[in-house]
């Protein structure tokens, strides 16, 4: 039986960004506000992480910039890819779950912002 693997590889659509968390990092989020429809085009599906365990490697820089008093988010400024979601104190970081790759063993287990979400689209089910 194959272990599971201790840290979870994602990267940006070009590669030069590349980011390693834990394995059993919280599950993912969608957040309906309306600065992730903007920039999505969607909800933002996100994986929730503390910062100090976030290895980031590859070539690239992340560019920042602020899209909130309290938020600031995160892209590569190669490709474009939106990385992640930085609240201002948090110990936490919020990385995009499209990062990483599609078998990933964390759930949709939370939504954020569900009184802003666009009527064009249900809520995708929860997961325990």
């Amino acid at each position: 039986m194959d272990a599971a693997p201790a840290r979870l590889e994602g990267r940006c659509h070009c590669g030069a960004i590349a980011v390693s968390i834990p394995a059993d990092a919280a599950g993912v989020i969608a957040c309906h506000c309306g600065d992730c429809q903007r920039l999505h085009g969607n909800y933002f599906a996100m994986l929730v992480v503390d910062r100090e365990a976030v290895v980031w490697s590859g070539s690239g820089e992340r560019a920042h910039y602020r899209s909130s008093p309290e938020v600031q988010r995160s892209f590569c400024p190669h490709c474009g890819s939106r990385i992640a979601k930085e609240p201002d104190g948090s110990a936490r970081l919020l990385l995009a779950a499209g990062l990483f790759p599609p078998d990933l063993p964390q759930r949709l287990v939370r939504h954020l912002h569900t009184d802003t979400k666009p009527d064009w689209y249900p809520l995708p089910p929860l997961h325990a």
